[in-house]
């Protein structure tokens, strides 16, 4: 058996939002002994990654890597509806994935001490974005 609640997060701008609590959450919440969690992102301009938590550096990083890496803007890139932005963002959601399953243990995710899970908004300006967590 399993369960499924929705998230709705808002985003301000491009960047990574730390999740790990509000999934926690739902797991702590729910009547279910799960032992796997698993979120999607239910968009094509935004993903899902672990990595580490300890050192705001590390975002910046990945945000420099993927600035070199997907370039806004490009001339090649036909598809851009919604500004420079646009299919560079659907990029990024490719190359990081739209979904992550967490094991559970002792009623959290059995993160690593210093990772955490982050929904990384690939988008300029204000978003709201949906995640469907299933616990099984």
């Amino acid at each position: 058996m399993s369960n499924q609640q929705e998230l709705v997060i808002k985003t301000d701008n491009r960047g990574a939002v730390e999740i790990t609590q509000l999934v926690n959450d739902v797991v702590t919440q729910s009547d279910q002994d799960a032992t796997l969690c698993h979120v999607f992102v239910t968009h094509t301009s935004a993903s899902l990654m672990i990595t580490g938590n300890e050192d705001p550096n590390v975002l910046l990083d990945i945000e420099d890597f993927f600035k070199n890496s997907v370039i806004d803007a490009d001339p090649a890139y036909r598809h851009n509806n919604e500004g420079d932005f646009d299919m560079s963002g659907h990029i990024r959601s490719i190359l990081m994935g739209e979904s992550k399953t967490i094991p559970i243990k002792d009623c959290q995710l059995a993160l690593g001490k210093f990772q955490g899970l982050f929904l990384y908004e690939h988008r300029a300006g204000e978003n709201t974005r949906k995640l469907i967590v299933t616990l099984s």
